[in-house]
């Protein structure tokens, strides 16, 4: 049983490249591979969410599931 609040070990990490926002809390990323997706914050960035730019490096989080949508879990250097 996860705990909550903590890791989500059923998920695939990658990163992303942030390349526009999108309405309501949305942005659109770009993987390594090229493939697009559509992203939200993670519960623990949203409550102080960061601004991001253009070309910003994230870890997303994707569902193995539904590739298509996945979720910021922080910004990378």
């Amino acid at each position: 049983m996860r705990s909550p609040g903590g890791p989500h070990d059923d998920c695939l990490r990658t990163r992303g490249t942030i390349l526009k926002k999108l309405e309501n809390g949305l942005h659109e990323a770009a993987l390594p591979n090229g493939k697009r997706v559509i992203c939200h914050f993670s519960k623990e960035l949203a409550a102080a969410p960061p601004e991001l730019t253009e070309d910003t490096v994230v870890m997303l989080e994707l569902s193995p599931f539904d590739l298509d949508r996945g979720r910021i879990s922080k910004v990378l250097p």
